[in-house]
């Protein structure tokens, strides 16, 4: 966690919008391979437990990229917010935090739910 604090540290906190803007976005990146590899790990263990033939339903590939659409436009909710509120060193940081927990506790979720719902159909 260190190493995440790290890249998340604000050093000025009389910052422009465009400051603003600009330390979100650099970090989008960052969130976005965090996101991926757990989507990854979790795919991984959701394979273990369900057998799904490639390309057998379109559905899900395309869920999958309408949950990661959905991940970044929350994640430009995080700047579009911050842009409005007085100066903080602590606002970006936490709710950088705070939305990948979330993500990540979701897509737990959504792997329990497919194992769950695999066991109920077998």
């Amino acid at each position: 966690m260190k190493i995440l604090d790290s890249l998340l540290r604000i050093q000025n906190s009389s910052r422009s919008k465009i400051q603003i803007i600009l330390w979100w976005e650099l970090r989008r990146i960052l969130y976005n391979f965090i996101v991926l590899l757990i989507g990854l790990i979790s795919i991984g263990i959701l394979s273990l437990f369900v057998n799904h033939k490639p390309g057998a339903d379109i559905i899900d590939p395309l869920l999958v990229l309408f949950f990661a659409f959905l991940c970044n436009i929350a994640y430009t909710f995080g700047w579009i917010i911050e842009l409005f509120l007085p100066n903080s060193q602590n606002y970006g940081p936490k709710v950088f935090k705070n939305g990948l927990y979330f993500t990540f506790i979701i897509i737990v979720i959504l792997v329990f739910c497919g194992i769950f719902g695999w066991v109920g159909k077998a």
